[in-house]
């Protein structure tokens, strides 16, 4: 009986945490989209279109087909700055150990 009540309550944990991440994922998408609405200025018809093509899990070359010439450069644009930042911070990262290492040596 033990058992079947541990099991029971394993179950439901598992459920709730997995209900958790689904609506995590929903919200996130909702921010995302919201994001890159007043990022690249869409119009409340690209939305909706966009949205038609994600719901039905179509290809980032569909969406991207929805976008006028200019927001397609402003998302290049983005995308570019963004991979520069990760690259900066590569680089940096390295610097911050070494400091850390040397401020454990000092102590």
């Amino acid at each position: 009986m033990k058992k079947i009540v541990f099991l029971i309550l394993c179950m439901t944990m598992i459920s709730a945490v997995t209900f958790a991440d689904n609506e995590k994922g929903k919200q996130g998408s909702g921010d995302r989209m919201a994001k890159m609405q007043r990022n690249l200025g869409l119009s409340d018809g690209q939305v909706a279109e966009i949205r038609r093509i994600r719901d039905s899990g179509g290809s980032k070359e569909e969406i991207m087909a929805v976008l006028t010439e200019e927001q397609l450069a402003s998302m290049k644009e983005h995308r570019a700055e963004i991979k520069d930042k990760g690259r900066k911070r590569k680089r940096k990262a390295p610097d911050t150990d070494v400091q850390n290492q040397e401020a454990t040596h000092l102590d």
